[in-house]
């Protein structure tokens, strides 16, 4: 039985690449590139998120922990607590994210420099960094992209050639990583990876064990939380299932219609219809895998380790598009950074393998493909950040103003983007996605019971009934505040502040 990981040739002797075009140099280059792009389209002064915010706060030196809810993991309140434990800067914490994944996409791309040697990995990255998702949620406190390149390097470390024990621990390291981001994510990676460690001949039981173990430290973190604050493991499946929407579903179509934006298709959020030109692009990555993957067949330059990259991808998408209710475009961040290999392997092969009249008109449609999804993502990303910079800094501009007044913790703030706003304030908070209830939260009604310090925030909400006799005072970006009867006269009357109105991304 042959092995779905064949064995690795040594490449024809050929003269060495020029300095300034050998892969790790032309990868270094892509990586830098990749963080003075994030700096340039999102910008370091981009305002906090609601999900940034939750993982920001939970080993943060100025804020208490926000709610947590089931389906969230501690890998991302760990790659930030080096910051936030030490400073509530936003700006701090952007910059730190911006090297952060500029090292990781170098780190993870690298690995597959020695799987297929010559510019397939550098390219894949140049691909997958100017994707709108990764421009965006590079220097962002989320998840994903650390999913998506971890799959990658996962995946580069298991088909090393010469694989020794550095490989293997670097192996089981990354899945450790993944787990601790996402579980359920990794556990789809992991599936074949695993099984491809199986099938190879002679099996390779040292990195199934990899694999495993990077497994259980995520999920075995995950179960002990569990059950220490979620009542068992039983309660926080349930929990997690609720907030996902999971179930057999097929949002194959809600994808499609957010591949330009917004970042979430849910809570009757407007995705609009699909674009002709980004579904053109979307179609174009799977028909240029299969090129690559065809192409690299033919030349018999070791397709396995591509092979299992697409599986991986096709691992990766099937939760998302069967069995997550609702689309956010940032969860199919793994697949593009996976398909990027065979499709660059592809870009680089086209010409070569085109007859001599039509190698030109191969190469022009090479590299204009190329140009053509950095121009048309990198478009995507401004407009995506300008759009959500804009809500930000309106949610900052009244932080300001609250903080001015001299609101600070400890408190409870609750309402929409209470969140963030809570964060920024050193108070606990409990967000709202909608408008109010008619009650407030368990969490909200046993603060205002105990006599302690409430504060409302909303903006276009209609403020509830147990709140109508509290204290109102105007913000700027249309936004108003109302504090309980606990703050007293412990802040000054309603000093309404000019609106004006959020800055835009330079």
């Amino acid at each position: 039985m042959t092995s779905t990981l064949p064995r690795v040739t040594p490449a024809p002797e050929q003269s060495p690449p020029r300095p300034l075009t050998r892969p790790v140099v032309l990868l270094g280059l892509v990586a830098v590139l990749y963080g003075a792009a994030q700096l340039t389209i999102v910008s370091a002064r981009m305002g906090i998120g609601w999900d940034e915010a939750i993982y920001a706060s939970q080993f943060s030196g100025h804020a208490p922990p926000a709610e947590f809810s089931a389906p969230r993991a501690q890998g991302v309140p760990l790659l930030v607590a080096p910051v936030t434990a030490l400073t509530d800067s936003v700006i701090a914490l952007r910059l730190y994210l911006t090297a952060i994944s500029s090292l990781a996409l170098f780190g993870a791309f690298l690995i597959w420099t020695r799987v297929r040697p010559g510019h397939t990995a550098p390219l894949a990255a140049l691909l997958f960094a100017g994707c709108w998702l990764s421009l965006f949620y590079g220097n962002e406190a989320m998840p994903n992209l650390y999913v998506a390149l971890g799959a990658v390097a996962a995946t580069g470390l298991l088909c090393l050639p010469g694989r020794g024990r550095a490989a293997t621990l670097g192996l089981a390291g990354t899945m450790a990583a993944v787990s601790l981001l996402r579980p359920s994510d990794a556990l789809v990676v992991a599936a074949p990876l695993g099984v491809a460690a199986l099938l190879a001949r002679p099996r390779r039981l040292r990195e199934f064990a990899a694999v495993a173990a990077g497994l259980a430290v995520g999920w075995g973190e995950w179960l002990i939380e569990a059950e220490l604050r979620y009542g068992g493991v039983a309660a926080r499946m349930h929990g997690a299932g609720e907030a996902n929407l999971t179930g057999l579903t097929f949002s194959l179509v809600e994808h499609a219609r957010a591949l330009d934006g917004p970042s979430l298709c849910r809570w009757g959020t407007d995705c609009g219809d699909v674009s002709p030109v980004a579904l053109t692009w979307w179609l174009a990555i799977p028909l240029m895998a299969g090129a690559g993957l065809w192409l690299t067949w033919r030349d018999r330059s070791r397709p396995g380790p591509l092979l299992l990259a697409t599986a991986t991808a096709a691992a990766s998408a099937a939760p998302y598009l069967f069995y997550v209710g609702y689309a956010a475009p940032r969860f199919l961040m793994p697949v593009y950074a996976l398909l990027a290999l065979p499709v660059a392997a592809g870009m680089i092969a086209l010409p070569g393998r085109t007859r001599p009249p039509l190698r030109r008109a191969a190469t022009v449609f090479v590299v204009a493909g190329l140009l053509a999804h950095l121009v048309l993502q990198g478009g995507y990303a401004h407009h995506m950040a300008a759009n959500v910079y804009e809500d930000r800094e309106r949610v900052r501009l009244a932080t300001d103003e609250l903080r001015r007044m001299g609101v600070r913790g400890p408190c409870m703030v609750y309402g929409q983007s209470g969140v963030q706003i809570g964060y920024m304030l050193g108070c606990r908070s409990r967000g709202l996605a909608r408008g109010f209830h008619r009650r407030p939260p368990a969490t909200v009604r046993r603060a205002i019971e105990t006599g302690e310090r409430v504060l409302l925030v909303y903006r276009g909400a209609e403020p509830p009934r147990y709140a109508a006799g509290w204290r109102t005072v105007e913000l700027p970006g249309g936004w108003r505040a109302r504090f309980s009867p606990a703050w007293g006269g412990d802040l000054p009357r309603n000093r309404p502040a000019p609106d004006d109105g959020p800055s835009r991304v330079p």
